[in-house]
C-alpha cells in the first residue's frame, strides 16, 4: 500500500468532489451516477474534511481523519515497563561502582525515588502505518437520485406553423423537421405529429411536423385545342377526361371550358373535365342576294368585320347570327354567335 494515500473508504454517500450542493455515492471503489441534493444542515461531524486523491483512477474522495489511540491495558503495560527497567539501571550502577543517586539521575534522567506508585503520564502516539475505517456517518434524509428534466408534448394538429414551434418552445422541446404535404387544409396547417400528444419526455427532444402545402393551379386550357389542352393538363399532374359538344358554327376541335376552371387549385392527380367543340355544318341554300352562313343575311362582298371594330371592311355588320360556314371568320370563339 502506498503510504501517501489513506485507506478507500466503504460505500455510501459523500459530498459530490464537483459539486459542493449535491451528495454523490462512492461504492467502495469509485464515483457512481447517483446523486443527490445535499439536505440543509447535513455534516459529518465536528472534524474537518479533507480530499485526498486515488492514485488508481485520479478521484477525490473526501474523508475524515481519524486517530489510533493505544488500549488501556496497553499504556499501563507500558508504564509498567517503564519503572522496570529504570529499577534495573539503578541496580546496576550500584553493583558496577556505586554510582551516586546523582550520577545515576544524571544518566537515567530520572529520579532514582521515583517509585509505580506516582502517577505517570504518557502520550500516546500516532501508530504509523494503521488504517481507518471509512466514515460511517448517517445521512439525516434518505437522498434519492436525481433524474433529468423532462417535459410533456403538447397538442400541435390544427395549429399554424409558427404557433406548433412556439408551443414546443415553451414546452422544453425542439422541431427536428418539418415536412410539407399537399392538402385541402391552409397552408402551414399542422396535420400531425411525431410524438403522441401527453407524453412524457427528456427535456429538448425533437417532435418533427408535417404541415398542409396548398394545391397546385390547375393550367387554363379554354381556346386550345384538344391535343394540346390534353398534353398541358397531363404535365402539370392531372387526369383528363375529354366530352365532346357538337355546334353548327365555330372551330372545331376547341375546347370550350373546363372543371376546375383554370387558376383553380385541385389535389394532384385528380381529374380535369374539358369540352371540346365538335361543328357539324348543315348546308342551307341562301337567297341568291345573301352569304351563305349568316342571319340576318350578308349581301355578298369581299369581306366584313365587325362594326365598331378595327377590321378594314369594306363592310361591317353588327350582332350576327353564325348558321353555316363563316366565310367572313366574324365567330372568333366559335360559340355560333358574330359581332357579339
Amino acid at each position: 500500500m502506498n503510504p501517501n494515500f489513506p485507506p478507500t473508504p466503504g460505500a455510501d454517500w459523500y459530498p459530490d468532489p464537483r459539486d459542493p450542493t449535491l451528495l454523490r455515492y462512492w461504492d467502495g471503489r469509485q464515483w457512481t451516477s447517483h446523486t443527490a441534493p445535499r439536505p440543509a444542515g447535513w455534516s459529518r461531524g465536528s472534524q474537518q474534511w479533507s480530499s485526498y486523491r486515488q492514485p488508481a483512477n485520479g478521484i477525490v474522495v473526501e474523508r475524515r481523519p481519524t486517530k489510533t489511540r493505544f488500549p488501556a491495558w496497553a499504556i499501563i503495560t507500558l508504564v509498567a515497563t517503564v519503572i522496570v527497567m529504570f529499577g534495573g539501571v539503578v541496580a546496576l550502577g550500584v553493583v558496577a561502582g556505586g554510582t551516586s543517586t546523582q550520577e545515576a539521575k544524571r544518566s537515567t534522567g530520572r529520579d532514582v525515588n521515583m517509585t509505580a506508585s506516582e502517577p505517570t503520564t504518557s502520550e500516546p502516539a500516532e501508530a504509523v502505518g494503521t488504517t481507518s475505517a471509512p466514515p460511517t456517518e448517517t445521512v439525516e434524509s434518505s437522498p434519492t437520485e436525481t433524474e433529468p428534466p423532462r417535459s410533456v408534448v403538447p397538442r400541435l394538429k390544427g395549429l399554424t406553423r409558427d404557433e406548433a414551434e412556439d408551443a414546443l418552445t415553451d414546452a422544453g422541446l425542439v422541431v427536428s423537421e418539418i415536412s410539407q404535404v399537399y392538402s385541402a387544409e391552409a397552408p402551414g396547417t399542422v396535420l400531425s405529429q411525431s410524438m403522441k400528444v401527453g407524453r412524457s419526455v427528456l427535456e429538448g427532444s425533437e417532435v418533427a411536423l408535417v404541415v398542409a402545402k396548398a394545391y397546385p393551379e390547375v393550367p387554363g386550357v379554354v381556346g386550345r385545342l384538344k391535343a394540346a389542352a390534353v398534353d398541358r393538363l397531363q404535365e402539370a399532374g392531372f387526369k383528363v377526361i375529354v366530352k365532346m359538344e357538337t355546334r353548327t358554327s365555330g372551330k372545331d376541335g376547341v375546347v370550350l371550358r373546363q372543371t376546375p376552371g383554370g387558376d383553380d387549385r385541385a389535389e394532384p392527380g385528380s381529374t380535369i373535365t374539358i369540352v371540346v367543340s365538335s361543328v357539324v355544318r348543315t348546308v342551307v341554300e341562301p337567297p341568291s342576294n345573301c352569304t351563305p352562313g349568316y342571319d340576318p343575311c350578308l349581301t355578298p362582298a369581299s369581306d366584313y368585320d365587325c362594326a365598331g371594330g378595327s377590321g378594314d371592311g369594306p363592310k361591317y355588320t353588327g350582332f350576327v347570327h353564325v348558321t353555316g360556314s363563316d366565310p367572313y371568320d366574324l365567330d372568333a370563339d366559335g360559340d355560333g354567335v358574330a359581332c357579339e
